[in-house]
């Protein structure tokens, strides 16, 4: 059943998440490919552009949401900023269209 603990998730509110450089370990050198070759490349390339990115974007949701003076100060200033106008653009085509096809994908 070794494919059941691969889909297992750990116990989320007990056990600490893995740091990236756990992950980057795993990618370079866990035993799932041999030491080199495309797979090997593969799952380096996937850490480094999607792993390693979304755990940090993950870490920093979180940690907004820890304590309500952080959200309140992250809301506010997200929302002044909006106002700069390369923010403004950003937001418009960038941001914007980004959650809304999270939503769609997602909801």
């Amino acid at each position: 059943m070794r494919s059941r603990a691969y889909w297992t998730l750990p116990p989320l509110l007990t056990e600490q998440p893995p740091t990236a450089e756990t992950i980057a370990a795993y990618a370079r050198h866990a035993a799932y490919t041999g030491t080199t070759g495309p797979r090997r490349a593969a799952g380096i390339l996937w850490c480094h552009t999607i792993a390693i990115p979304a755990l940090v974007t993950s870490r920093m949701w979180a940690w907004t949401w820890e304590r309500p003076g952080r959200f309140v100060t992250v809301t506010v200033t997200v929302k002044l900023l909006s106002f700069l106008p390369p923010v403004a653009w950003a937001v418009d085509h960038i941001v914007t269209p980004a959650t809304q096809h999270a939503l769609t994908l997602f909801l």
